[in-house]
C-alpha cells in the first residue's frame, strides 16, 4: 500500500492517542503534522515526544516516520493528498476538523520554523497563510479582517491540497537545495 491510508499503521498511531485522552491529539491533527514534515524541510531525526510534548513509544515512532515517507512518496509521484476531513474552514468538529488539520501542520512548521522561512520569507508567509488563519493559532486583528472574508477563507481551504505540493516542492523539487 503506498499511501497514507495503511490501515495497521494508522491503527497503531490512533490507538496510542486516543489511549491518552483529551488531551493528546487526534488522528486529524496528526496528519497534519505528518503533511508539515512531510512537504516542509527534510529532518535528520524526528523528536516526536518533544514535538507533541507527549510520550511516544518506539512502535508508534515507526509508525508515524513509516506514514511521514509514504506522504512524501505520494507528493514525490505527483499524487494529491487527500485531508482526512472536510475543506471546510467554518465546520467545528472539535478535533476532526480542518482548523484542527491546519494546526497539527502548523506544530509541524514550529519545529524547525526558521527553516521554513529562510529562503524568501515573505514568499514562505504568504503560502502559509492559509495555515495559520484556519487554525486559529495566530490572533492578529489582520487575519480576523481576512477570517471575515468568508469567500476568501474558503477559496484559501480549498488551495491547501494545492499549496502542500507547491510547499513540497519549494523544499523538495529539483530547483532547491535539499539533497534527497
Amino acid at each position: 500500500m503506498s499511501d497514507i491510508t495503511n490501515p495497521s499503521l494508522k491503527n497503531i498511531v490512533r490507538k496510542h492517542f486516543q489511549s491518552l485522552g483529551e488531551d493528546a491529539p487526534t488522528w486529524t491533527e496528526l496528519h497534519g503534522l505528518l503533511c508539515a514534515l512531510a512537504v516542509g524541510p527534510a529532518f535528520d531525526d524526528i523528536n516526536y515526544s518533544e514535538l507533541l510534548e507527549l510520550d511516544v513509544p518506539e512502535n508508534v515512532k515507526a509508525a508515524l516516520n513509516d506514514l511521514c515517507q509514504r506522504l512524501e512518496s505520494q507528493l514525490t509521484s505527483g499524487e494529491p493528498i487527500n485531508l482526512p476531513c472536510l475543506l471546510d474552514p467554518y465546520q467545528e468538529e472539535d478535533g476532526q476538523d480542518l482548523a484542527s488539520w491546519c494546526a497539527g501542520f502548523m506544530t509541524g512548521v514550529f519545529a524547525d520554523e526558521d527553516t521554513w522561512y529562510q529562503d524568501d520569507e515573505s514568499t514562505m508567509a504568504e503560502m502559509l497563510l492559509p495555515f495559520v488563519l484556519i487554525s486559529g493559532l495566530d490572533e492578529d486583528e489582520a487575519l480576523d479582517d481576512i477570517w471575515n472574508n468568508t469567500q476568501l477563507v474558503r477559496q484559501m481551504a480549498l488551495s491547501i491540497p494545492d499549496l502542500l505540493e507547491e510547499l513540497f516542492l519549494v523544499f523538495h523539487g529539483p530547483d532547491s537545495d535539499d539533497s534527497d
